[in-house]
This record gives C-alpha cells, sequence and structure tokens, in this order.
C-alpha cells in the first residue's frame, strides 16, 4: 500500500492490490472479505474507492460495496453523462452538423442516471426516447419528473429493434445488452457508458464503433507525480481528482483503443473506415 498526494504534499488517497480474477468463481465470497480489507484500511480522509478494472462488477456488486464500506465507489458513469454534452458538440462541429436537430436514444434500466442523462442533454438535441429494462413505475416517474422540470416531453418504446434505424446518437447505460449494429445508420454516434463495455463484441464484428470512455488531459490534476499514476486519466480517475473542466476533454476509448476526437470524426463517421 502507498500513498497518493496531492501538489501541497497532503495525502489525498491510498493505492493497495487486490487480485480478484483467480476467484471470480467465487464473487460474493471475494466481496465480503474486500469489504473486510478495506474497513482495515480506511481513514477518515478516504470516502470513495477506484477499481482499476471496472468489467469484474456489476451494479449489484457495486451496491453491496458501498452499503459494506460506507465509501462511495467511482464508476465515471456521473462524469460521463456530465461531459456527453462537451463531446457530442465537439463531434458535430468538426462534423459541421446541426447537434440540435439530431435523435437520441437512451438505454436503461436505472431511474436516476436516466434523469440525471435526460437533465445533462435535453437542451443540446433535438428529441429524446428511452428503452431498456425499465418497470412500468419507473417509467411513469420519469416522464412526469422530466416534463415538470424541463417542459420536454419524452418517448418511450418498449420495442428497440423497430426504432433504432431512428437516431443518431445512442447511449446504452445497461450491463448485458446488446443491440444489432446492422441495423444503424452509418453516421450514427453509439456511447457504451455499461461497466461490462457489452456493445463492443458486436460493434467490431460489425466494424462499428462504441464510444466506452472519456481521456482527459493530465495538465491541470492536483496529484503529485508517482510510479500508479496511470499514462490514461479515464472517466473515474478524473471525477476524483478534479473539478469538471471541459476544456480537460481530449480523446475517446473507442472499441477499447484510444482516438482523439479528431481521428474518430475523421476515421469512422465522415470516412466510415473501420477503427
Amino acid at each position: 500500500m502507498e500513498n497518493i498526494y496531492d501538489l501541497k504534499g497532503n495525502i489525498i488517497g491510498k493505492v493497495c492490490g487486490i487480485y480478484l480474477r483467480d476467484y471470480f468463481d467465487e464473487k460474493e465470497k471475494v466481496i465480503e472479505n474486500f469489504i473486510l480489507a478495506i474497513e482495515r484500511l480506511k481513514d477518515a480522509n478516504i470516502d470513495s474507492i477506484i477499481f482499476e478494472d471496472m468489467s469484474l462488477f456489476n451494479r449489484q456488486d457495486l451496491k453491496a460495496i458501498e452499503n459494506g464500506t460506507n465509501l462511495k465507489v467511482l464508476d465515471g458513469t456521473d462524469l460521463l453523462i456530465s461531459f456527453l454534452p462537451a463531446a457530442l458538440k465537439k463531434i458535430y462541429s468538426l462534423l459541421g452538423t446541426d447537434l440540435k436537430s439530431k435523435e437520441l436514444l437512451i438505454i436503461g434500466d436505472d431511474e436516476k442516471q436516466t434523469k440525471d442523462l435526460i437533465e445533462s442533454i435535453y437542451k443540446e438535441v433535438g428529441f429524446i426516447t428511452i428503452t431498456g429494462k425499465y418497470k412500468d413505475n419507473v417509467i411513469d416517474n420519469i416522464y412526469k419528473h422530466i416534463l415538470e422540470k424541463t417542459g420536454l416531453s419524452i418517448f418511450y418504446s418498449k420495442n428497440i429493434d423497430k426504432i433504432l434505424t431512428n437516431y443518431s446518437i445512442i447511449i446504452n447505460l445497461i450491463d448485458n445488452y446488446s443491440i444489432d449494429f446492422r441495423k444503424l445508420r452509418s453516421e450514427t454516434i453509439v456511447f457504451d457508458f455499461s461497466l461490462k463495455k457489452v456493445l463492443r463484441k458486436s460493434a467490431l464484428l460489425h466494424g462499428k464503433a462504441s464510444i466506452e470512455d472519456f481521456v482527459f488531459s493530465k495538465d491541470n490534476l492536483n496529484i503529485a507525480k508517482n510510479s500508479y499514476l496511470p499514462e490514461v486519466i479515464c472517466s473515474r480517475l478524473y471525477e476524483s481528482l478534479n473539478s469538471y473542466d471541459r476544456e480537460d476533454l481530449k480523446e475517446f476509448i473507442v472499441n477499447g483503443e484510444i482516438y482523439s476526437v479528431e481521428e474518430f470524426v475523421n476515421e469512422k463517421i465522415k470516412n466510415k473506415g473501420k477503427l
């Protein structure tokens, strides 16, 4: 275990290694032991946890860890939702296309996440639809909340296959979900904000792109140099280290690889080449 310091020499966190892959068949036991270990390591200055590899967990696992440790697990989703308008503006500015004319589809199952996403993006696009694994009362809650807060009337569809061709932008929030990339428009932009990046396999199979994460500049981070700071500052790490500066958004992780916004637009959208 090693301390992490800010630029003034204050301890802002700790780094420790816990190897979980060898025990994945006993995940419940691993999570239980992990919670016990965190209880021994944490102190009053620690209020959150960041995992290097989020693909090992599902949302229920993270909730169990949060409940067991009283610490927030930073998975980057809140930050991705917050930065989505900036990402789309960068893309459509390079395309020379009006973002406000585009139709957006949200695939989700969580009431709060969906509300947050709609509130983040509704001013930037022309039309929003939601689909996914929502319970009926959740759909009603989302509809009423968004209408009262924004004046926007959202559309809900149970049959995703029939509507896929309608949308220029698709955001997936669900693990263990799939979409038929063959039915998408050639210029459709897909964001996969699920923990397990479930759309990558299908995207690669059909020569398509799935934006999985955002990459941020290191320049403004309030953290001293150390051997544990990765080369790539992904959403969950940036979320823990900085205020949300839109200018820090530099690159995308697309199908597991890093591309500048310009590379993504030129290679995937304008030239429709394979990434």
